[in-house]
């Protein structure tokens, strides 16, 4: 993790300055569990409720190994952020800010709260507390976590990798993450895992036979086993069922985009619908679903194998990952444990264009995505996908396209706007 960058007596400073700012309490919280120092509105900590809130939130804060980003968490609908302090290798406690609300609460929430308390509760005194909470939306409290992080560390933070690795923030990720920007920001950074748009990279996994990926996706599953069991039985099966079904629907058609048969696609299709029907459980309905994806993923690796040898297929899933590194002819044999000449051979043979083609053609491809969904420059793209330099880099573009990138991204603009 990066060490803190800053004084202790700085970081009381920014604590203060970020709680009269923006009307937020911050407190700092040692090593050992005990608040050391805090800020407040008068309002707030002159109410009876001030106390037993301020207690309940250090639970929330403490790690043997800080986590490298602010760290969201709710309580009785009230919202708040942590940030864990590292110097020196020792481990100094949490910066807590909040409590904030993201709208003004309801009775009904009142209530429930009330009852959460098991004991003699002044609702006056309450609603005055949670009317004395500033009003703070998660997309605004994000950027100001964001904010405290850096001033805390020097180091600036990515709002998706906040997003996606925070369920106690309830935000999407920004629509222009589309999925394919997802997995090219994924082999860029060589990490190939499923992120927050688990439905859209399931699809592509099963549309391309990426048997090797299913483990992964299923356990990010954004429907657990401690989830299952809390959902209310009754009203919750039907949702469920009408959910995967759904699902199966859209698993069916990215399996035929992969080249399954489409009568084979919508018997299986049929066949796990009934079956999902005739379930009774959660659990159940979940595991067939599971069974239903790795049928048809499967069925789909299978057909890609049959399309190239396994030497081939290799290499392709080679090239898919590693197109932000260098590939070369030499990586791809001691990979196949062929000759570079025999594999140069059977790829052209295979494939019907040579390996360097084949390269090149799947950098434009992925270029075309990045020029499309985001607003990098196109020198960067080009040395991100190992091309010599942007003039050549242009070149090659033009030769797929037709288009310079420029021009292509030109002709996106309006696309990327809209998303």
């Amino acid at each position: 993790m990066k060490q803190m960058e800053i004084s202790t007596e700085d970081l009381q400073y920014i604590c203060q300055l970020i709680s009269e700012v923006h009307g937020i309490p911050v407190f700092y919280v040692n090593g050992f569990g005990e608040f050391e120092y805090e800020f407040s509105r008068s309002e707030l900590r002159s109410n009876p409720y001030y106390i037993p809130f301020k207690e309940q939130i250090s639970v929330y804060t403490y790690e043997d190994d800080p986590i490298e980003f602010p760290i969201f968490f709710s309580n009785s609908n009230l919202n708040f952020f942590f940030v864990n302090l590292k110097k020196s290798s020792h481990f100094l406690g949490a910066i807590i800010v909040g409590p904030v609300l993201e709208s003004e609460i309801s009775d009904e929430n009142i209530t429930k709260v009330m009852e959460a308390f098991k004991g003699n509760v002044n609702k006056i005194n309450l609603i005055e507390y949670y009317q004395a909470v500033a009003i703070i939306d998660n997309q605004k409290l994000l950027e100001i976590s964001l904010l405290v992080y850096y001033l805390i560390y020097h180091k600036t933070l990515d709002q998706t990798y906040v997003i996606e690795n925070n369920k106690g923030l309830d935000l999407e990720i920004i629509e222009s993450e589309k999925l394919e920007l997802e997995l090219s920001k994924g082999r860029r950074n060589f990490i190939f895992h499923s992120n927050l748009s688990y439905e859209r990279v399931l699809l592509d996994y099963v549309k391309n036979g990426r048997t090797d990926k299913l483990m992964e996706i299923f356990d990010y599953s954004i429907v657990g086993e401690a989830e299952l069991g809390l959902l209310s039985r009754r009203n919750r099966l039907r949702s469920e069922k009408n959910l995967m079904i759904t699902g199966i629907a859209l698993v069916c058609r990215a399996a035929i985009e992969g080249g399954l048969n489409e009568e084979t696609a919508f018997t299986l299709s049929d066949f796990y619908i009934q079956q999902i029907e005739e379930l009774g459980s959660l659990k159940a309905i979940l595991k067939l679903t599971e069974e239903a994806i790795s049928d048809y993923t499967h069925r789909v690796h299978q057909l890609n194998n049959e399309k190239y040898s396994s030497p081939i297929t290799a290499c392709i899933h080679y090239i898919y990952n590693h197109l932000y590194g260098d590939i070369t002819l030499e990586q791809l044999a001691e990979l196949c444990r062929l000759s570079p000449n025999y594999l140069s051979f059977l790829f052209k043979k295979e494939v019907g264009i040579p390996v360097s083609e084949y390269i090149q053609r799947q950098r434009v491809d992925e270029a075309k995505k990045l020029l499309a969904l985001t607003n990098y420059p196109i020198s960067d793209i080009s040395t991100w996908l190992n091309f010599n330099d942007q003039s050549y880099f242009i070149k090659v573009f033009k030769k797929y396209t037709s288009l310079t990138p420029k021009q292509f991204r030109n002709d996106h603009s309006s696309e990327n706007t809209s998303t």
